[in-house]
């Protein structure tokens, strides 16, 4: 059976405008040395829930989610399916908040899903993302932007909520080309765009209630390309084509900054919409250029596509080459890590979470995370001019079918591979192990529990039949649309720097519970980041570890640890050379004495009960002539989180 019937074409309508694999030619120093990774095995586990068990099961496929950068969903996932149903009268493709109990096994997940407007194209071109506050889900789909209210909504039998939906007044958007969409705080959407009115494409700002929308015009069609899985059959991969990343930046003081990736220029773009009247003296675009980094590092890195940023501001992207790759804008400097099997992966999602980028690779059923640890290089940006001009739309408003329901758990464990290679070490789970799941797409960290732990959706299931002495075998050779969301616990193998907290590390199950369930680090036996010194299960931990540093003698140096309302514990900690004679003191927003450890060997650690809200300094001294290597831990402790 074919895997997606209704979109397959779009691979083959998409092959001319694969990017071109030439390097631009740029002097730089040369790559640095490279060492034979090395691969350990071990297990994960996973919860997923089966929502194509369920009566309502008219959609499937689920690909997109919201990648939460900001922790704004805590222990939530949102997705939206991308087949609809064969009758159109049964409805489009629908949106999805689903919501897990606190501790996975211990009840079922609720869900609440809204209908969309059925499109001019069936298949998986669809992206999402919620406001700020998450009342409005937005969903970009290839004929039109829309909108869900939440909280705009009707009650009784048949509950409906507001969906408004955006047209726009021109030959239709090229269907097999629906980039991602971002929306700032102001509820401000934006998207790229192809038409046979823009040929080139367009950077787009649409604004709720504004007749037109602003478009940007580049002049370089950010747009979509060809997924190189399998390339030289004509197919594409799993995810068919891949399609351009945008974002907005993070932070509320820069979110006139917009960064976007054009797979056609293999750049990565910033758009400056402050700037009212570009030019070449005032240019509006920057570009880093892949060419550039391929050339410096040596490889070959190809095909920018998702686009997500974590809260510091950092861009990562995925790379049809099987690349991922950082840039800090503030400073232009990049780094690149390929993910094992390369190209082989067709990577899908991409979701920063503080030390860790977790990714989806949809051909090789992977959802996983890199600890990144290549040095960076710098790439000077390309300036460049984008013009803008306004562009009708038309809004109109409907209802959209509500539905609600519960789905319980299914534990399961899978196999797993930790690589260790020079630009970093990745940690990942093959979801099709002992399972029947295929081709992982979104995926998000829960930022309810610790680093290491995703939510993910499953776009098919694989063909099951007995074997003759009853055992179950699973032939991903016929395999069927799914409507599956999944939670995966990866092991930690590096220092998590940021830890989170989390008591509760196999998810509502004994640790005996499977074999491998239970996952455990030398000093950290929930491997959640906080080491077991200051974890206790009666209050949740965070835990910021500093990388070590040279502290010259009879010298100090200063943290900032900032406390909540309900912190009832600031712990500050810092180790140093064995004979080392160190001290670690703070002090509050008045520079006024907290408390000290005094002077100790080697380790000094000093506790301050119930602070109150503000920022504290942490002050570490070292009271010896000699200058020493020492490494600071802050610990806050907040009351434990209630268990469902």
């Amino acid at each position: 059976m074919s895997r997606r019937p209704a979109i397959h074409f779009a691979a083959a309508c998409l092959l001319a405008a694969a990017p071109s694999l030439a390097f631009a030619q740029v002097s730089v120093s040369a790559a640095p040395p490279t060492s034979v990774p090395v691969a350990t095995t071990g297990t994960a586990h996973l919860i997923e829930w089966d929502l194509s068990l369920l009566p309502d099961a008219i959609d499937g496929n689920p690909g997109a989610m919201v990648v939460d950068t900001r922790g704004e969903d805590n222990n939530r996932a949102w997705f939206v399916t991308r087949v609809a149903a064969p009758d159109p009268s049964g409805g489009g493709q629908r949106v999805y908040r689903f919501d897990p109990a606190r501790s996975l096994m211990h009840g079922n997940a609720n869900w609440t899903s809204w209908d969309l407007q059925i499109d001019t194209f069936a298949g998986g071109l669809k992206k999402m993302r919620p406001s700020h506050d998450r009342r409005y889900v937005f969903v970009r789909t290839a004929t039109f932007i829309q909108r869900i209210d939440t909280q705009n909504c009707t009650s009784g039998t048949a509950p409906t909520c507001q969906r408004t939906v955006w047209t726009f007044e021109e030959t239709p958007l090229d269907p097999t080309f629906v980039s991602d969409l971002a929306v700032d705080d102001q509820n401000h959407v934006f998207t790229t765009g192809v038409s046979s009115a823009f040929p080139d494409g367009y950077v787009q700002m649409l604004t709720p209630g504004a007749a037109t929308v602003k478009r940007w015009l580049p002049g370089t069609a950010p747009g979509a390309c060809v997924s190189q899985g399998n390339a030289a059959t004509g197919t594409g991969g799993s995810s068919v084509s891949c399609l351009s990343g945008i974002d907005v930046h993070p932070q509320q003081n820069k979110q006139n900054l917009i960064y976007y990736s054009e797979p056609n220029t293999n750049t990565i773009a910033e758009l400056n919409i402050a700037i009212t009247s570009p030019s070449a003296t005032r240019p509006n675009i920057r570009r880093w250029s892949l060419d550039k980094l391929s050339t410096m590092t040596g490889e070959n890195i190809q095909q920018p596509r998702m686009l997500k940023i974590d809260k510091w501001g950092k861009i990562w992207v995925n790379t049809g080459s099987g690349h991922l790759v950082s840039l800090d804008p503030s400073t232009s400097k990049m780094t690149k890590h390929q993910i094992p099997a390369g190209i082989a992966n067709d990577p899908w999602g991409i979701a920063p979470d503080d030390d860790v980028i977790g990714y989806t690779g949809a051909d090789t059923n992977k959802v996983a995370m890199l600890f990144p640890k290549y040095p960076p290089v710098y790439v000077a940006p390309d300036p460049g001019v984008a013009p803008f001009t306004t562009f009708p739309t038309v809004a109109a408003n409907d209802a959209s079918t509500v539905v609600t329901g519960s789905v319980p758990g299914t534990p399961k464990v899978v196999d797993a591979t930790t690589t260790r290679k020079d630009d970093g070490t990745y940690v990942e789970a093959f979801i099709n192990t002992n399972n029947d799941s295929l081709q992982p797409l979104g995926i998000t960290s829960n930022r309810g529990k610790a680093q290491g732990t995703f939510f993910y959706t499953v776009g098919l299931a694989a063909g099951t039949s007995t074997d003759a002495l009853g055992n179950v075998v699973f032939d991903p050779t016929s395999p069927s649309i799914a409507k599956r969301i999944g939670f995966v616990r990866l092991p930690i193998k590096e220092k998590i720097r940021n830890g989170r907290d989390d008591d509760d590390a196999d998810d509502g199950e004994d640790r005996n519970f499977k074999a491998g369930w239970h996952n455990s680090e030398p000093g950290d036996d929930d491997a959640d980041g906080v080491p077991d010194q200051y974890d206790t299960s009666t209050s949740r931990e965070s835990s910021t570890m500093i990388d070590p540093s040279s502290l010259p003698g009879l010298q100090s140096v200063d943290y900032p640890v900032t406390t909540s309302a309900t912190t009832l514990a600031l712990i500050a900690a810092v180790e140093a050379d064995p004979l080392a004679m160190i001290a670690v003191d703070v002090y509050n927003a008045l520079g006024v004495l907290s408390a000290t450890s005094g002077p100790l060997a080697g380790t000094a650690v000093v506790t301050l009960p119930l602070p109150g809200a503000g920022t504290y300094t942490a002050r570490v001294r070292n009271l010896g002539t000699s200058a020493v290597t020492q490494s600071p831990t802050f610990i806050l402790r907040e009351p434990a989180l209630p268990q469902q």
